[in-house]
């Protein structure tokens, strides 16, 4: 599925996620919370795909990955004492950015998978409890993880969802080809579904 679809169905499965999280008692509490929350979701969308660099996301994060070492360098030849100022800023950054590295090797395989899913959400839990991070952020995140593997799972393609004990793909019984005619009309299907929601829900 492409970028944009997956960013579709993501926000959807975000919308729909609202309605189990009063019962969480996960419910953002205001509009700046909410919004939060929606930006984790799209990012949780797009997250799997950060295995390969002709992603959406894949391309600017190894970009300011890049840009980022080279930055980290430069300073600790030349200002050490820049890294000593923000030392503990940049162990939460490389805490955040090493299982990523772990785990690319090649496209639609650990970060397609419910090992995955899982990995993400007990990386979560850690950082919450050390960080005090509100956890319906991390709900977000993994529901839209969760709507990537989804979003793929009706893909010819399919994912590896037992990767790295099994390297088989599976897919659901109906499937379309990534970008086809079909993806876009069940995208557009999606973005009328939910403006329908929120123009009930605002009324």
């Amino acid at each position: 599925m492409m970028a944009s679809g997956h960013q579709v169905v993501g926000f959807t499965c975000g919308v729909a996620a609202l309605t189990f999280l009063p019962e969480l008692d996960r419910l953002p509490a205001t509009s700046y919370e909410t919004t939060l929350y929606f930006l984790c979701v799209l990012f949780g969308s797009l997250l799997p795909d950060i295995d390969t660099p002709r992603s959406t996301l894949g391309k600017w994060f190894w970009k300011i990955l890049l840009m980022f070492l080279l930055v980290a360098v430069i300073a600790y030849l030349f200002a050490p004492s820049i890294i000593e100022m923000y030392r503990d800023e940049l162990s939460v950054l490389t805490m955040l950015i090493l299982p990523i590295l772990v785990m690319v090797r090649s496209h639609r395989k650990m970060t397609h998978s419910v090992l995955f899913i899982f990995l993400i959400g007990g990386y979560c839990y850690l950082i919450d409890s050390f960080l005090a991070v509100p956890l319906n952020y991390f709900i977000g995140l993994l529901v839209g993880v969760c709507s990537h593997l989804l979003g793929d799972f009706i893909t010819k393609k399919g994912i590896p969802l037992l990767y790295p004990f099994s390297k088989k793909h599976f897919r659901f019984i109906v499937t379309f080809t990534t970008g086809s005619s079909a993806e876009k009309m069940i995208v557009m299907a999606l973005v009328v579904a939910n403006i329908c929601f929120l123009v009930d829900f605002v009324i």
